[in-house]
């Protein structure tokens, strides 16, 4: 390894582009193992990568000072057809062209982009084909607009687009301001399907433009969903996990009607966790079979919160697998379930709680579900759904096998007994290592391959580490500066992490209660 160290340390360089110099000409001589440093200034260029990085010699192509290059071009940005380039504290700003800003085509496998902001597209921010292993982290993608002036209607353009990628990681990035979804997989179902993406410590929203933007006028709400998910018919089924986020804002949109803040469909297993998911028309909506796509979702959220919506979970077509664990279904939910066309589906509800004063007829177990009021939570008018000292979900709960967390990260169950909701009572959030494992047992996919439904849980490893959320939680984190017109100022800084000590603390007497499995039984 040191022989081969030296060899590739001997033909890497570091390379400069002063300002006024062109970017594209030294990508052109680029070779695998160089940095490419970018002096700050604004440089109008459709840049394109031209030969090929290696696994443990990638090309790197960073802003001397982070957030002080622009790259504009009215349209595409940058193209990426070659594996194992990395792109560092960069802003892509598309001018809104009529182009994709970031082309990222099938062979540009292992790309990463890293801490960059992408903008002003007026069709998607970044499209991906179908290349392995991209991992796209700490970074902004923003206002992303595409209004047909002369047909007077909304179109499509995605924050973040994807055909039959593998292995993609989207990680503590924000996603906003866009008119079709915030990551929409695989539109053209194309072979051989996407599989293994992952949505990790990142927010997508919406909000109501605060001033005319590239065809859409102040006040309106551009866009349909946070993640909407299409595969190829007759494939495997894909596999999505989106844990520790934010999702909010998805209601209101142009001419839309049944807006959700998260919409799975077809040939999917999808995985929330850890997630909250407010502000919008529908919180999660899920799809089963149709005469055309004969497969449907499978779906588990656990120890989430669904708050202000006016239906917190929709479900269609019979869909067979529907899984709730540890949800707190907040305040100022209109309806808690709304049942379309699925008079089969028994959807799986365990250990939650409803603001409300009857359980709804999907959740009436009251071994294992309860009701709340406002007493029941820390400051449920301020969003706080941490359980109150008094309250009445203390160890009500039972324990499901795998489950091993509360929204916070820490320990599902203090004592004997797991609480009912999203959070456990009597800890402090544990942020814990960045780069650690959180413990949480619950990795695999909601079936793996094709489980019984009413097998127990037991799900296997992705083999992908986990992550805990930056300390104070997604919600506590700074607000991107614009969200209405674009101003555009870079916000393309790494979230702050903390680490807390562990504190000591009594462990409270709990009565014990029975473990259960998904279809609810001892």
């Amino acid at each position: 390894m040191l022989v081969l160290s030296l060899v590739l340390s001997a033909h890497s360089a570091e390379l400069h582009v002063e300002a006024g110099e062109s970017i594209q000409a030294v990508l052109n001589e680029a070779e695998p193992g160089d940095r490419i440093v970018i002096a700050a200034g604004t440089y109008d260029e459709d840049l394109s990568t031209e030969s090929s990085g290696e696994e443990d010699a990638p090309i790197t192509v960073a802003a001397a000072e982070p957030g002080a290059v622009i790259i504009t071009h009215s349209g595409e940005v940058l193209q990426v057809d070659h594996p194992y380039w990395v792109f560092e504290d960069l802003i892509f700003d598309g001018q809104f062209g009529t182009a994709d800003v970031l082309d990222i085509n099938d062979d540009a496998n292992h790309l990463t982009l890293a801490r960059v902001e992408v903008r002003r597209s007026s069709r998607d921010c970044i499209d991906l084909g179908a290349p392995t292993g991209v991992r796209i982290t700490h970074s902004t993608v923003h206002h992303c607009l595409h209004y047909d002036i002369g047909d007077e209607s909304r179109q499509d353009a995605h924050g973040i687009v994807a055909g039959a990628v593998r292995d993609l990681q989207i990680i503590e990035t924000d996603i906003h301001t866009f008119s079709g979804d915030g990551l929409q997989l695989d539109p053209d179902r194309e072979e051989p399907g996407w599989d293994n993406v992952r949505v990790e410590r990142s927010r997508i929203w919406l909000e109501p433009l605060t001033e005319d933007t590239n065809g859409f006028l102040a006040g309106q709400v551009p866009g349909e969903n946070a993640v909407d998910t299409k595969t190829i018919a007759g494939g495997e089924r894909a596999n999505l996990t989106i844990e520790d986020s934010e999702v909010w804002g998805f209601r209101d949109g142009v001419d839309f009607s049944n807006q959700a803040a998260l919409l799975f469909k077809e040939n999917v297993n999808a995985i929330v966790r850890r997630t909250r998911i407010h502000g919008s028309e529908i919180g999660l909506r899920v799809r089963g079979p149709s005469d055309t796509r004969p497969e449907g979702a499978h779906v588990r959220v656990v120890s989430s919160v669904i708050a202000d919506v006016d239906v917190g979970v929709r479900f269609e077509d019979d869909i067979t697998r529907l899984q709730l664990w540890h949800i707190t279904f907040g305040s100022n939910i209109g309806e808690m379930f709304r049942r379309v066309e699925s008079d089969l589906t028994e959807v799986n509800v365990l250990n939650s709680l409803f603001v409300g004063d009857s359980l709804p007829d999907e959740a009436t177990d009251a071994e294992t579900n309860a009701t709340a009021s406002s007493d029941d939570f820390v400051d449920m008018d301020g969003d706080d759904y941490h359980l109150a000292d008094t309250s009445a979900a203390i160890d009500r709960g039972s324990p499901i096998t795998g489950v091993t967390q509360d929204m916070d990260g820490n320990d599902r169950t203090v004592g004997d007994a797991p609480d009912i909701g999203a959070y456990e009572w009597g800890q402090v959030a544990d942020t814990g290592d960045p780069d650690g494992d959180t413990g949480f047992d619950d990795t695999g996919t909601p079936d793996d391959p094709e489980p019984d439904p009413d097998d127990d849980v037991d799900d296997t490893d992705t083999g992908v580490t986990e992550t805990n959320p930056p300390a104070g939680g997604i919600g506590a984190a700074d607000a991107v500066g614009e969200k209405g017109g674009c101003g555009c100022a870079a916000q393309s800084q790494d979230a702050p992490w903390a680490v807390l000590l562990m504190m000591a603390g009594t462990v409270w007497a709990r009565r014990r209660r029975h473990t259960v499995t998904p279809d609810g039984a001892e």
